[in-house]
């Protein structure tokens, strides 16, 4: 299947979703204005060997503001803007200002919803939250990435006990000033279709179908994967449920040189497996999966991730958190320098907070996070320990309605 007219669907679907929206009565408007203040030492900031290790304290300073509208039950909209400027004192080049953008948007009728989802964000030395996995994060070279996705989709409730969705996603990663690392422009889209049926009042049993296409011309690789996975949900509790999903996967790639092209076909294990508890004091969650996800180093990537986080609200105002995570990146398919880049790293995240005022929060946050190269001789085991004092403010909502 060709994407070659990817964004004229988007564009359509936006056209539509927006000449439905314009169509409101009252609705209310709300702005959350907050900044965060960063200070932190971190001893390996560009995750480099012992050998090599620089440490430095760093600043960061973190503006955001959210713009968000809903007519109950029938349309809501949100806009989230945020940028992210970090200098170290002692790493001149290890400096980065980080762009993030976010709309997201809906028309609901009495048995459909339309969605449109679309991110920008723009990153220098691989800066991120480790909110997600991300297999090129904490690589340490100065490199800056754009990355720009459009995700529309649509639900509707076929009856009172099943619901169908599809969706589109077109993925765009550019990079730019690489200095080390072998770093590869690429497209990522793909389809989803996703159905699901109540079986009981606590039970819940689906499927998921999807296509996925990556093509990086600059690699000279590219790769179709088709997925089909049975999805079952749990509701243990009024505030838990497990969710278990497993299928199978079809991964057929391209690899074109002077010497001809040579494809190879892949077929392997998909699975998700997320459990989640939350009382009035404490909340467990807990996330693991195997998936193949594209590589910026021109190949296919096969995942093995696990995530346990942990909060408990230890008074009004103290809450402590804890984050676990695991992850082994191995190529499937793709090029020498895909392969070289195959990696293990952990991560242990445990954190205080403490709410100050109604609108100013104080966090202690430690991080440990090691990387072991497993294919790569010449890079081995990286780690760094970082301690962060930040200072939270959040303004309080303006709201208006009309």
């Amino acid at each position: 299947m060709s994407f070659k007219f990817r964004y004229l669907y988007v564009g359509m679907f936006s056209v539509c979703f927006f000449s439905a929206s314009a169509i409101v009565s009252a609705a209310e408007w709300k702005s959350e204005p907050t900044v965060l203040l960063k200070s932190q030492y971190n001893d390996n900031v560009r995750m480099r060997a012992d050998e090599l290790k620089e440490g430095s304290t760093g600043f960061t300073l973190e503006p955001r503001i959210k713009f968000a509208g809903e007519e109950q039950r029938l349309w809501d909209v949100a806009i989230d803007t945020r940028a992210r400027i970090t200098r170290y004192q002692d790493i001149g080049d290890g400096d980065s200002e980080n762009l993030f953008f976010n709309f997201d948007g809906g028309r609901q009728t009495e048995l459909t919803d339309w969605r449109l989802n679309a991110n920008y964000s723009r990153n220098t030395n691989f800066d991120t939250d480790f909110e997600t996995v991300n297999p090129d994060s904490s690589l340490g070279d100065r490199t800056e990435r754009a990355t720009t996705t459009i995700a529309p989709s649509v639900r509707w409730n076929t009856s009172e006990t099943s619901q169908v969705s599809f969706s589109l996603n077109t993925t765009q990663v550019t990079y730019g000033e690489v200095s080390r690392f072998n770093y590869r422009d690429y497209d990522n889209d793909s389809l989803s279709f996703i159905a699901y049926w109540m079986l009981a009042e606590n039970h819940q049993l689906g499927f998921t179908s999807s296509y996925s296409k990556y093509d990086s011309p600059s690699a000279n690789f590219s790769y179709e994967q088709s997925v089909l996975q049975l999805d079952y949900t749990h509701n243990i509790t009024p505030t838990s449920d497990v969710k278990i999903s497993l299928g199978g996967r079809s991964l057929d790639s391209l690899s074109t040189s002077i010497f001809g092209d040579f494809r190879n076909k892949d077929t392997g294990v998909v699975t998700n497996v997320t459990y989640s508890s939350q009382s009035e004091l404490v909340s467990h969650r807990f996330t693991g999966g195997r998936t193949v996800s594209p590589s910026s180093f021109g190949g296919a990537s096969e995942i093995l991730d696990a995530t346990y986080q942990f909060s408990i609200k230890n008074t009004e105002r103290l809450t402590t958190k804890l984050i676990l995570n695991a992850s082994d990146s191995s190529t499937v398919n793709g090029t020498a320098s895909s392969r070289r880049n195959d990696r293990f790293s952990y991560r242990v995240e445990p954190s205080v907070s403490y709410r100050l005022t109604k609108n100013w929060n104080l966090q202690f946050l430690y991080r440990h996070i090691n990387q072991d190269y497993t294919n790569n001789i010449n890079v081995g085991e990286r780690a760094s320990n970082a301690i962060y004092i930040n200072l939270f403010l959040h303004w309080p909502k303006l709201v208006t309605t009309y």
